[in-house]
């Protein structure tokens, strides 16, 4: 499970990527700057723990923004593996 904590306009999300190889729930903790804390529940699954993580955070950078939160991209049939994909980084620290 990817647990690492950002710091985001004075908030700090915690995305995580619960499962196993193959099906991980994306997820998202967080921290108001007064410290109250509340939990996204699933948002989506994902073939890979990282793009769980990159969904997780762009979802928690939405809510704290203000903004229309992002949707779990349907996989395009391509006969290849590869399922839900979102291009955002997956780091921790601050983010302007």
């Amino acid at each position: 499970m990817h647990a690492i904590p950002l710091n985001y306009n004075d908030h700090v999300l915690v995305p995580l990527a619960a499962g196993e190889r193959g099906s991980f729930a994306s997820m998202v903790i967080v921290t108001k700057p007064n410290g109250a804390r509340w939990a996204s529940g699933v948002l989506g699954h994902f073939s890979e723990a990282d793009d769980a993580c990159r969904f997780a955070i762009e979802y928690g950078k939405a809510e704290v923004d203000g903004r229309r939160r992002p949707r779990v991209l349907k996989p395009i049939v391509t006969g290849e593996p590869d399922t839900n994909r979102i291009a955002a980084p997956c780091a921790s620290g601050s983010v302007p």
